[in-house]
């Protein structure tokens, strides 16, 4: 692979054998944190998947506000996808352009996007109804944060050479905030529980 072929208006696991491999090693972020923590409970019987853990006070608070983020997010990928990150959002600021002519594909995206984000809301948001869960499904969070870390290391990190465009999304750096926050909260209450 060139290095004109990071600058190609397409997808980076489309540019050739080089950008798949670099797709594929980015997959390993929330596959093997997935696996850090299933394997680290096999492992220790102090931290049975099965076993009852509270939802502590930072964890319900994280919960509420991930879950709430997630929840306006359906709307904004099936709505109003052209103006994300948010409508009034200064055009330099936007993720994009609804392609002229959007295929099936395009629009298959913006539905299974908001799905998933409505899933999260609502997984995150029953788990914060709880007192107590059992120790896997803390793992549910911490699956979506260390795959939305690889996304923000891509996006903002790596912006540059990965984009389609050649540009970072740097407003996305805000995510990378809220989401890392949550996501040390969700890994500390894990293993203080």
């Amino acid at each position: 692979m060139s290095t004109n072929d990071f600058n190609s208006p397409r997808l980076l696991a489309y540019r050739g054998a080089k950008g798949k491999v670099l797709a594929a090693i980015s997959l390993l972020i929330p596959f093997g944190t997935v696996a850090f923590f299933i394997l680290y409970c096999l492992n220790n019987e102090n931290y049975a998947l099965s076993a009852s853990v509270e939802i502590g006070q930072m964890q319900f608070i994280a919960l509420v506000i991930h879950g709430l983020y997630f929840l306006i997010l359906p709307f904004s990928f099936e709505l109003m996808i052209e103006k994300l990150p948010f409508p009034g959002s200064p055009e330099k600021y936007r993720f994009g352009k609804i392609p002229k002519k959007p295929d099936n594909l395009y629009w298959m995206m913006t539905n299974l996007s908001g799905e998933l984000f409505f899933l999260g809301a609502v997984m995150l948001l029953l788990m914060a109804s709880q007192e107590s869960v059992p120790r896997w499904v803390l793992i549910l969070p911490i699956a979506q944060c260390a795959y939305n870390m690889k996304n923000d290391l891509l996006w903002v990190g790596l912006g540059k050479k990965l984009s389609p465009i050649g540009k970072p999304m740097t407003f996305m750096l805000l995510d990378w905030l809220i989401i890392g926050t949550f996501f040390i909260v969700y890994i500390t209450h894990f293993f203080t529980a």
